[in-house]
């Protein structure tokens, strides 16, 4: 209820003291009421405990209208008021068979997922030998640190800046987007070359168009772009076939797509304020178009176990949406500008974002309300994407470490253990995981960086750049 104040005559028996406690805390109330005297509503060098004292000492010098201060309902302000609230009432809207069955689906798949997660997790604690931990990650860093440019590719036939660059699960292949509309495919010929093996034929993005590999299908790919089309590729021995096109997927640009760890569901997010979940499988039609950004969004990433969705806008907030009851669990606040990139890393519950105030931030889903755990002042421009190392079953970077004993000799997991970020500053940059320090800065692209990406194994990673070059980087 909104309300102002307003002097009346009362009895002029009222002490300095009741009148003091009559007179306004609020500083705006304070100044409004100087107004209304036709007194200067600041003196300098006065402050806040100034102004009311004033305000008092004003008041109890007029003698014949001793002032009391009513509380006066302004009727206009509490209806602008009770609009306001309702508009921001939080609102659900009926989903259909198709959306109930996925919700199903994902609560299942997610159940499974997160039980192994956690049996997993519960036997690195049951072992854990902090020397023997130190010494592993002290080790990874030392390899990272070793990282050079192995090579710079440019794509045929591309005339604007390339804007994403991903692996695919089986690590052979690489895709590019582009800014011409473009979706070109590398092959990976050794750890330190690629070809380009197919290029997207014209009509399909107009421009920006954006991708994402399915983790169930090396060879299934999604792409979309500034028009709101959605494409759904098939690789196969160097040909690029459209198996799925739907135009007007969404009303504006769409800025991402991701695919569900399962690789039955993907997600889309656009320029027209919306995020949508689609079937891979019945792709002619979204299951879930979400709003809750109060600008375009951008960024989204899906937790490991498929029952969260991420979601970063230009509005410089973050949800986390459970994706088994359509609720927004967590409303992630810190940054001051717009969010680019997010992604989870595979331990479950740290998220990393990347933004426009060129930090990097971790949320933790551990604690309330998933709460910024650590704040990377990570580059000088634009953050344009994050992406932690990803669960590896052998990679080249694990080497056997022994506890401080020297003994038990064991080769621990490499998942989760850095996290790599892209700039507009024109580097790559490494973060050893936990401590989040910085371990390496990977220099070479002469303009932006747009993207990046790391390998399955861990030891390679891509990125692409305003320079229209993709550039691969490992250890020498």
């Amino acid at each position: 209820m909104a309300q102002t104040f307003a002097p009346v005559v009362n009895d002029r028996g009222k002490t300095d003291r009741q009148i003091s406690l009559l007179i306004p805390t609020d500083d705006q109330e304070v100044r409004s009421e100087l107004r209304k005297l036709g007194e200067p509503i600041t003196l300098f060098g006065e402050g806040k405990a100034e102004r009311r004292e004033r305000l008092v000492r004003l008041v109890s010098e007029r003698k014949h209208t001793n002032f009391e201060f009513a509380e006066v309902q302004d009727d206009s302000m509490d209806s602008d008021e009770e609009d306001e609230g309702e508009e921001e009432e939080e609102f659900y809207t009926p989903g259909d068979d198709a959306l109930l069955e996925a919700r199903k689906d994902i609560l299942a798949y997610s159940i499974d997922r997160a039980m192994q997660r956690v049996d997993k997790q519960r036997k690195v604690s049951a072992s854990y030998n902090f020397a023997q931990v130190l010494r592993h990650r002290r080790n990874i860093n030392s390899q990272l640190k070793q990282f050079e440019p192995q090579g710079s590719f440019t794509v045929k036939g591309n005339t604007r800046a390339l804007n994403g660059v991903r692996i695919n699960s089986s690590n052979s292949l690489v895709a590019c987007s582009s800014w011409d509309g473009h979706v070109t495919i590398f092959k990976r010929d050794t750890q330190e070359s690629i070809s380009q093996a197919v290029r997207s034929k014209p009509g399909y993005h107009t421009e920006k168009a954006t991708l994402a590999w399915s983790p169930s299908e090396s060879t299934t790919l999604a792409s979309a772009g500034a028009e709101g089309t959605l494409n759904i590729w098939r690789v196969d021995d160097g040909s690029l076939t459209n198996t799925y096109r739907r135009d007007n997927a969404h009303s504006g640009r769409i800025a991402r797509t991701e695919f569900h760890p399962s690789g039955k569901y993907l997600a889309t997010t656009s320029f027209d304020l919306t995020w949508k979940l689609w079937d891979v499988l019945r792709p002619e039609k979204e299951i879930l178009e979400q709003e809750g950004h109060a600008k375009e969004v951008f960024a989204c990433s899906f937790h490991p176990d498929g029952s969260l969705l991420a979601t970063g806008g230009l509005d410089a907030i973050g949800h986390i949406w459970d994706l088994r009851s359509g609720r927004t669990i967590a409303t992630l606040e810190g940054h001051i500008q717009g969010i680019y990139s997010m992604d989870w890393s595979p331990n479950g519950y740290h998220l990393a974002s990347g933004s426009a105030d060129c930090s990097v931030k971790i949320w933790d889903m551990r604690k309330a309300h998933g709460a910024e755990l650590f704040s990377i002042p990570a580059h000088t421009k634009i953050v344009s994407d994050v992406r932690f190392v990803q669960n590896t079953h052998s990679s080249p970077l694990a080497q056997p470490v022994a506890d401080e004993n020297e003994e038990n000799t064991q080769t621990l997991d490499v998942s989760g253990t850095y996290l790599a970020t892209s700039s507009y500053d024109g580097t790559v940059k490494l973060w050893s995981s936990d401590n989040w320090l910085h371990v390496k800065s990977l220099v070479g692209h002469t303009d932006k960086v747009m993207s990046v990406d790391v390998g399955k194994d861990a030891s390679c990673i891509v990125s692409c750049g305003w320079d229209r070059t993709i550039r691969l980087w490992g250890k020498v």
